[in-house]
């Protein structure tokens, strides 16, 4: 098969490390791409098209209806805005102003995360509570529109207890489970939850850009009708009727074809191939962790750091570059250890895995100590100027130094955090994060000094719990920095003041 990414100039990669949509999320199912094929040939009604569609998902998933939107975080936002204007055509037209409309959405603490923001977007005020005790006096209040647990797994412990403080106050409780396998009957609104969103282009190995929703009727109906092609917010999430077949066809699939006990053996058979290969280095162990929540096996290879000069993150940036490609996560990655998840490898790639690490780890040299240079010295108040593609932001750092250790407090336009950080030498790196709703902005700067002047480059990007590595933490890119250290104001005294 040609690969048309290589006509961009585009390198196709090896995926270790699951779907994730920053990697093009999965590959779709044969029958997927079929059932895409067929419905380019003809013109349909989406209406029409949605509502057989939510009858056929009721009937797979035993929820009471199903909608298909362009992803998980827009069954989010659609949801949301289901429970605030319950499909009312006037108050759909009024968002994100949602003045006279009950909008807030209730979510604990530990739910709190990246894809919040597509709930906020609707123009809802998030309440956020740090228990069940808490979550109940909220409930109390007049402007609860709805109820989030979000985040995989967050709602198994709890969905039931906040099921029954929401049902008598007539709160709707909403669940992503972007990140689950679906089943049937779809567990969590047989539990009591009264919407759930899934991604289709995770395990469902849908079309990438489809998610579904699925739960009360009522809701998924007034979500839908604030979904495109309808013109109201909703009208900039776009999803198209060979999407909506694709991923329909991925869940027949799934629940009345696919063969679970056939993959978890090729999941295994995969990493023990690979397992082999890089245990025959010396100073590497590996070992297969059995499935987790994600029900998913992964492995788990490790090195002695005494003997091998290779980072985890090291070892990922080298397969990198090589060819063919092999992307490795970078979350969970050590100075010692990396992760191989199987989901994404297709046949033949994990002998190919296993004998690209086993070289690199082989032929990685000896680890160097680092040569001793004396610090330089930072300390002080910093005037910061990143250059942005389109615009320029001034921030400000206290840097507190003690010996080679960076500590402080980085000023953002809004935002004031900690830092830390070290030097070596004249070259600097530090790093913040700034928590904004369920998200944290994240900045790692790296420079070098020169006399009351430091230039260099600074990492953009974001952090939480859905989202922690160091990928997710240069996700916006880089630009350009520039700091200038302020005088020194000297000290005087009262007496010297006269």
């Amino acid at each position: 098969m040609s690969n048309p990414y290589t006509q961009l100039g585009v390198r196709a990669f090896i995926n270790c490390c699951g779907t994730r949509t920053i990697h093009g999320g999965t590959l779709m199912l044969p029958q997927v791409r079929d059932a895409m094929r067929d419905a380019s040939h003809f013109f349909v009604n989406m209406d029409e098209l949605m509502a057989g569609v939510g009858k056929r998902l009721a009937e797979l998933t035993g929820a009471e209806w199903g909608m298909v939107a362009s992803g998980a975080a827009a069954c989010l936002c659609h949801a949301t805005a289901a429970c605030i204007t319950g499909g009312d055509p006037e108050l759909m037209f009024r968002l994100p102003d949602t003045r006279g409309m009950k909008a807030e959405v209730v979510m604990p603490k530990d739910s709190r995360f990246t894809y919040d923001h597509a709930i906020r977007s609707v123009g809802a005020t998030i309440v956020e509570v740090d228990s069940l005790t808490a979550m109940a006096d909220a409930l109390n209040g007049e402007q609860v529109a709805t109820v989030a647990l979000l985040g995989t797994w967050e709602a198994d412990e709890t969905l039931e207890a906040v099921v029954d403080m929401a049902r008598p106050r007539g709160v709707p409780v909403l669940v992503d489970a972007a990140s689950e396998h679906l089943r049937s009957p779809e567990p969590h609104t047989h539990r009591g939850a009264n919407l759930v969103a899934y991604s289709g282009g995770k395990y469902l190995r849908g079309p990438q850009p489809t998610g579904l929703l699925l739960g009360d009727r009522d809701l998924v109906e007034a979500a839908w009708v604030h979904a495109a092609p309808h013109h109201t917010l909703g009208r900039a999430m776009k999803i198209g009727k060979e999407e909506v077949m694709g991923v329909l066809s991925a869940v027949e699939y799934l629940l009345t074809k696919r063969d679970l006990v056939r993959e978890y053996a090729g999941w295994f058979a995969d990493l023990e191939a690979i397992a082999r290969h890089v245990t025959r280095v010396p100073g590497v162990d590996a070992a297969i962790l059995a499935p987790d929540r994600s029900d998913i096996p992964k492995l788990a290879i490790r090195w002695d750091g005494d003997r091998i000069g290779l980072t985890g993150l090291g070892l990922r940036d080298q397969l990198l570059r090589e060819e063919p490609r092999i992307m490795l996560d970078d979350r969970g990655a050590t100075d010692t250890s990396i992760f191989i998840l199987p989901f994404s490898l297709q046949p033949g790639e994990a002998e190919i895995v296993g004998q690209r690490v086993r070289n690199a780890l082989g032929n990685a040299p000896l680890p160097q100590a680092r040569a001793e240079r004396d610090p330089g010295n930072v300390s002080g108040t910093w005037d910061i100027t990143i250059a942005h593609v389109r615009k320029t932001a001034r921030h400000r750092v206290e840097i507190v130094q003690r010996a080679d250790a960076l500590t402080g407090t980085h000023q953002t336009r809004w935002l004031k955090n900690p830092l830390t950080g070290s030097i070596t030498g004249n070259e600097v790196v530090f790093a913040s994060q700034h928590r904004f709703e369920g998200c944290h902005l994240s900045y790692r700067f790296e420079g070098v000094l020169s006399g009351n002047e430091l230039r260099g480059e600074v990492e953009l990007g974001s952090s939480g719990q859905s989202a922690p590595g160091p990928l997710n933490q240069r996700e916006y890119g880089t630009a350009r920095w520039m700091g200038k250290r302020r005088e020194m104001q000297p000290h005087i005294n009262a007496d010297e003041r006269g």
